[in-house]
């Protein structure tokens, strides 16, 4: 992999945007191999939370526009399918990923962040989806994920002005869940996915699950059927005597 520089720390996987001269842009390339890597991340079980970052003082410029502009009416469409696939498996991907954003998300890098379950930015960060000033408007369901993130007034600012929101107003809308200095972002999204990963691995996929599953007709079937899958895994048991035994504790 050139794009995507891929490293393991136990537990946690860094998927890094390895680009910085050309702001970390998402062309073909870095297209497949983030496709690649969370193919591999989601097979290995060794593998409990995985953090999404860049290398360099952008987290992603968007689409490389040099890529796009080669495009005809009739390609695009195409593309846009393969696009979209890469993006859902991310969004799919069973085990929690966190977006660490350091300096602009514009775009796709913006869609990038925004298919994490969480989003942990430093205090530089902005994000914007600038589609409309050069004459297109942002898909790959950009939109209806912007909106259930920040509500449909703030999506609609950012979407048709294309202006950025910097990092102190994208956590008052709820774009971001976290802000920290430069400095403390990459060791606060290594401590956020140490704790996600010493959880029951089984109990996190589950809770993962519960948030796409929520509009599926027979979602009250599906809900008792994996509680019960996950009341039969060892872990919980262990999980349930420990907490016990730590509240005893507590009382003495």
């Amino acid at each position: 992999m050139d794009a995507i520089l891929l490293e393991t720390e136990g537990p946690v996987a860094w998927v890094w945007l390895n680009q910085p001269r050309r702001l970390n842009s998402i062309d073909q390339v870095t297209l497949a191999e983030l496709a690649q890597a969370f193919d591999l991340l989601g097979k290995d079980d060794a593998v409990r939370a995985i953090v999404i970052a860049a290398r360099g003082p952008v987290f992603s410029a968007g689409f490389d526009v040099g890529w796009m502009v080669g495009l005809t009416e009739a390609t695009v469409v195409e593309e846009l399918g393969g696009v979209e696939a890469v993006y859902d498996t991310i969004e799919n991907c069973a085990k929690p990923v966190i977006a660490a954003v350091q300096g602009a998300a514009m775009g796709g890098g913006l869609l990038l962040a925004m298919v994490a379950d969480l989003r942990l930015a430093s205090e530089q960060a902005s994000f914007g989806a600038p589609e409309v000033k050069i004459g297109i408007f942002p898909n790959l369901r950009l939109v209806p994920r912007l909106e259930r993130l920040v509500g449909l007034g703030a999506a609609k600012q950012i979407v048709l002005t294309g202006e950025r929101v910097h990092a102190t107003d994208a956590l008052r809308i709820g774009l971001v869940e976290q802000v920290w200095p430069a400095e403390e972002l990459h060791p606060a999204a290594r401590a956020l996915a140490d704790h996600l990963a010493g959880l029951p691995p089984h109990a996190v996929r589950s809770a993962k699950a519960a948030f796409a599953a929520v509009g599926r007709p027979d979602f009250a079937g599906w809900e008792r059927a994996e509680f019960a899958a996950c009341w039969a895994r060892p872990e919980r048991g262990a999980a349930m005597q420990a907490f016990l035994q730590s509240r005893k504790g507590s009382r003495r």
